[in-house]
């Protein structure tokens, strides 16, 4: 009997020494599985995500260099909405940076320093991850075209020896994800914003003054316009000097519908003394109120753009305008050359 029991004990102690035999074996193929398919591997991980926002370039690298509105997009500052922040630097220019803390391990510790920029087309920023002296690199480059823009964010991790590069290829498939969902939350960022309205003639809403005025309301071709307002300005000329008035401020002229075939306006004078009409000369109170202004300095024949460019921009901004706009002119043609007139075009608003 124990003879049987010693050698069972001993033929146990045998199957045990082969089992560990085997998960030695099995744990060295697998690591040897791991270096043989790490060294296959870059030695840097490289990652690239792009998407087209409805928006100008200069709209979106608005929300990219600056660190700060991150917060907002970037799926590593919602993985930690109370982690350490602190910013360095000057927010747009090489040196720019924001450095974090979070307990969250996707996070950690890290920075990211701009080291190339430029306006609205390029940003390069190098990124440190919890003490690690190893450089990672991260680019974003804009293509604006017919006002939309290609955004195209790339990384290039730091080397990596190769029986770590296992890590790469686990850490990855997270890293393409969290770049997908923060470029697709900067899309909705961008999109939602409020468009900024063309505005080359630098119009402007302001406050109109009520005032009186004497003025002839007449029509003609547009072919005719000089003449006709010759005759108006010196008629009411003629009226003014006749009964002692003077006027209070440049000369105008109102429009009310415009074509090439008939212009309905009305030359006036702005008066600040009481006045009674006589004919064809009126007396009248143009309201106050707010108007769309134009400066326009230059020769009258370019006062047409000036005016198509105001309606443009009211349909654009939702302004609704007022059946008549006037024009104010500064000065006169023989006073100066026609480059130096200036006229201060004004619409109201309703």
């Amino acid at each position: 009997m124990l003879y049987l029991r010693l050698g069972f004990r001993q033929t146990t102690k045998l199957k045990g020494m082969k089992f560990l035999k085997w998960l030695l074996i099995i744990i060295v193929l697998i690591i040897a599985i791991v270096v043989i398919y790490g060294a296959t591997q870059p030695s840097q991980m490289t990652v690239e995500e792009s998407i087209v926002i409805t928006a100008p370039a200069s709209k979106v690298f608005e929300e990219i260099r600056d660190f700060k509105a991150w917060d907002e997009w970037s799926a590593w500052s919602k993985m930690d909405t109370v982690m350490e922040q602190s910013y360095e630097g000057e927010m747009g220019k090489v040196g720019y940076k924001n450095s974090w803390k979070s307990d969250n391990p996707m996070v950690g510790v890290g920075s990211q320093e701009v080291v190339e920029i430029r306006e609205d087309e390029y940003m390069k920023t190098k990124m440190l991850f919890n003490g690690s002296a190893d450089e990672n690199f991260a680019s974003f480059t804009l293509t604006e075209n017919d006002g939309n823009t290609t955004v195209v964010w790339d990384m290039l991790g730091a080397e990596t020896p190769f029986y770590a590069r296992i890590m790469n290829t686990i850490f990855k498939p997270m890293i393409i994800q969290s770049y997908k969902s923060s470029l697709k939350d900067l899309k909705l960022i961008v999109e939602s914003k409020p468009k900024a309205i063309p505005n080359p003639l630098n119009l402007e809403i302001v406050d109109v003054e009520a005032m009186s005025i004497i003025s002839i309301k007449d029509s003609c071709s547009v072919e005719e316009m000089s003449g006709k307002m010759t005759e108006i300005y010196t008629e009411l000329g003629i009226f003014m000097g006749t009964n002692g008035i003077q006027a209070s401020g440049n000369s105008l002229s109102m429009y009310y519908t415009y074509s090439p075939e008939k212009v309905v306006f009305e030359p006036a004078f702005p008066v600040n003394q009481e006045v009674t009409g006589v004919g064809r000369v009126k007396v009248s109170e143009m309201h106050g109120g707010k108007a769309i202004k134009a400066i326009y300095r230059g020769d009258y024949s370019g006062l047409e753009e000036v005016h198509v460019g105001i309606d443009e921009y009211a349909q654009l901004s939702n302004i609704e305008l007022a059946d008549y706009c006037w024009e104010v002119y500064l000065n006169q043609p023989g006073e100066v050359g026609n480059d130096e007139l200036e006229t201060h075009v004004y619409y109201r608003v309703k």
